[in-house]
């Protein structure tokens, strides 16, 4: 094994791309739905609980297929996922601003779903965590952070784009930019580091122990992992351990109130006057803190004790979402963006993160594909927030019942050991 002494380490390319892809698959599967929202509602005459189905629909499909997609990688790659998923997802796109009927709506939204699960996701995760340990919390902050920043500007340019060329041609023009995804993450991505004579974070290597290892720093490396066999978790092993089940509830809560208080909250601001250009910009205010706040909650996890950062995060959402309820209050509404902004953003940052933590970056593709199906509870938050606005006028209720879960998800966050 050689460590080339080139200006970039070329895991920061695998980062930029996962960038990219979480950028793609969240914006267009969740953030745009803002934009799309209203204008197909009375386009088409739908609900907006009716529009919310198909987000829990695509769900479903989405994470349910995380198992299927992380199977795959370990046993061909990231490549051929990222090239499938992107051409899938791109098509998907183009069309569902084209069907008339509810039915064929949810189809491809569902097939956008598991496109984008299989270029971002889990996908992306374990791109990122195959070429970092001791600086896996910036890169996969770094990598999220596509994530929060495709809320700051693809509602915004989705929205420019309906106004200016109507419904059908705003979906074609982002349904190729998402196809254009797919040869790009083909020519870039390297699936380990030791592969390419590598190792993980760029550092130093030291020759080669008898135990078959090169050491990195403090760190131990079997080369090269890809040819080795994984310490697999099966899900039968997994099951039987208490943070499997409390890491996946905690997460899997905390992102029902992250999805319902963001794929509406452009609407919501609407509802108490601002106009739509505006209600988009502070919903894009939200989005873009949320991209900052995932970086730097990556930041403080490899700073300090993931379990403890995840805690602080997760109290910090609740206040947020307490800041949401106060009606009339200029001032609450100023500093609901930068809290709930800055908080939700960790979510999906931390929680990698603290997977790889816990169980060891050779078993994190085996461990995220199950652990995943936990996130598709946060199908109930489109479902909530539909349902409070359909029968209350507000979002109010459901913003309380999400505070009740960010609280249950520090309890179990809480009790959260690590695993050998």
């Amino acid at each position: 094994m050689t460590q080339t002494h080139s200006k970039i380490y070329y895991g920061w390319y695998i980062a930029g791309i996962a960038f990219w892809g979480y950028f793609l698959s969240v914006g267009t599967g969740f953030y745009a739905f803002n934009a799309f929202l209203e204008p197909l509602c009375n386009a088409r005459g739908w609900t907006r609980t009716d529009m919310n189905l198909a987000l829990v629909i695509g769900t479903v499909f989405g994470f349910s297929s995380q198992y299927i997609f992380g199977t795959i990688l370990m046993k061909t790659g990231i490549r051929r996922l990222m090239l499938a998923g992107s051409l899938t997802a791109g098509i998907s796109f183009i069309f569902i601003a084209r069907v008339t009927s509810l039915w064929q709506f949810y189809l491809f939204y569902s097939l956008l779903f598991i496109g984008n699960g299989a270029y971002g996701g889990i996908v992306a995760s374990s791109a990122v965590n195959n070429w970092f340990i001791e600086k896996r919390g910036q890169a996969i902050g770094f990598a999220t952070a596509g994530m929060s920043l495709s809320g700051a500007i693809l509602p915004i340019a989705a929205l420019l784009l309906i106004q200016n060329t109507g419904i059908e041609n705003a979906a074609l023009c982002i349904g190729l930019v998402i196809v254009s995804f797919g040869p790009l993450a083909w020519f870039v991505v390297k699936d380990w580091p030791e592969d390419m004579g590598l190792v993980p974070d760029g550092l130093p290597v030291t020759p080669k122990t008898e135990t078959g290892t090169y050491t990195a720093g403090q760190i131990q490396i079997h080369v090269p992992p890809s040819a080795s066999a994984h310490a697999e978790w099966t899900l039968a092993k997994l099951i039987r351990t208490d943070v499997f089940w409390k890491l996946g509830l905690a997460f899997g809560l905390l992102m029902i109130g992250t999805v319902g208080v963001m794929s509406q909250l452009k609407p919501r601001f609407a509802d108490t006057g601002f106009s739509h250009l505006t209600a988009m910009m502070m919903m894009a205010a939200t989005a873009l803190v949320g991209a900052g706040g995932k970086y730097s909650w990556g930041i403080m996890c490899d700073r300090f004790d993931p379990k403890r950062v995840a805690i602080a995060m997760t109290i910090a959402n609740a206040v947020g979402l307490g800041l949401g309820l106060i009606k009339n209050s200029l001032a609450a509404l100023i500093i609901f963006i930068p809290v709930f902004g800055f908080s939700m953003g960790g979510i999906m940052s931390t929680f990698p993160i603290i997977v790889a933590t816990i169980f060891g970056r050779k078993n994190f593709a085996s461990v995220l594909r199950y652990i995943s199906i936990f996130l598709i509870l946060q199908m109930f938050g489109y479902l909530i927030a539909g349902r409070s606005f359909d029968i209350t006028g507000s979002y109010d209720t459901a913003y309380m019942i999400f505070i009740g879960l960010d609280i249950v998800a520090v309890l179990l966050l809480f009790s959260l050991k690590k695993q050998s």
